[in-house]
């Protein structure tokens, strides 16, 4: 194919000889730029919204992002729900103290009675079982409350039970030795007397549940009469507390010792050494509060240190 072109004023001309694959290829480049003009203004002027591009950091981190359902809604506990934890978690803790103060008298009545808790399988979980119920429901808040109350209850009789057992197991030729008498201490002197008195920290009028022995930091401790350890610990303002349950309704505190020397559970024979004396918790000095309860109320110890 021949193509000639020739000047306006046609002095000149141009010459150019195309052979069938020349004029295929520049048939093929005219019609490429034809759809890239026609692309190109149906981007320019048509409304449909254009994408926008991926920039290099997206790039980059999306293999490692997992996509997130709309539906899945992170749930957050409420105020009210949060107090609701803490209340529960508080009553547990309680009910677990509990458990762990039973256990010790248990074992010890056990001792006491000659039961071997091992062979009886006392020392092992309850067994308990049944067949899945594919129509389990969750409980309620109410019925879940009910539960946790039913379980302080039992907590409650068993403990009732065990006060029972130590009662029986003081017999009467014991009952003697099983009220309290005489003083704590070996050596000392009464420094704060029971009843109405004036507070020795703030200045004001208090009841005082006991009697305060004064002596020498680390002397002993004597237990009144017989019976057997039901707390040992700190508790509170009494600082490094023992506490012995002598059967028939009566107990004995003996608080702000230095140190204690007998366990949650044991046997205590009146005269025994329980603590040293010392001034834990709220205390001005060396000293033993000892207090008396009967049917689980104070009562003036003088009437039982006079005996």
């Amino acid at each position: 194919m021949q193509v000639i072109i020739i000047s306006p004023n046609k002095t000149t001309h141009q010459h150019w000889h195309l052979s069938p694959v020349a004029l295929r290829i520049a048939a093929a480049a005219a019609v490429i730029m034809a759809l890239s003009l026609s692309y190109t203004a149906y981007q320019l002027f048509s409304d449909t919204p254009k994408k926008q591009p991926i920039s290099v950091v997206e790039k980059a981190i999306s293999p490692f992002l997992t996509p997130v359902p709309e539906q899945i809604v992170v749930a957050q506990l409420t105020s009210e729900q949060a107090q609701m934890q803490a209340y529960y978690a508080k009553r547990l803790g309680a009910l677990q103290a509990e458990a762990f103060r039973l256990k010790a008298l248990t074992d010890k009545l056990a001792e006491l009675s000659g039961i071997d808790i091992e062979a009886e399988g006392l020392d092992k979980p309850a067994g308990q079982g049944g067949l899945a119920q594919q129509q389990a429901m969750p409980l309620s808040e109410a019925e879940f409350e009910s539960f946790f109350s039913e379980l302080e209850n039992n907590f409650d009789t068993q403990s009732l039970g065990l006060v029972q057992l130590q009662d029986y197991f003081i017999t009467e030729d014991n009952i003697k030795s099983a009220i309290p008498t005489g003083r704590p201490i070996k050596k000392g002197w009464i420094s704060s007397y029971y009843g109405y008195r004036v507070d020795p920290f703030n200045g004001k009028k208090t009841f005082h549940h006991g009697l305060d022995f004064a002596g020498k930091a680390g002397s002993e401790v004597l237990a009144v009469a017989d019976g057997i350890v039901s707390w040992h610990g700190t508790r509170g303002g009494y600082g490094e507390m023992i506490e012995i349950d002598h059967g028939n309704g009566y107990q004995s505190r003996y608080a702000h010792n230095k140190k204690l020397v007998v366990k949650l559970g044991d046997r205590i024979k009146k005269g025994q050494a329980i603590a040293l004396m010392g001034s834990t918790g709220r205390s001005t000095g060396p000293h033993v509060h000892f207090e008396v309860l009967r049917d689980g109320k104070t009562v003036n110890p003088a009437n039982f240190v006079k005996r």
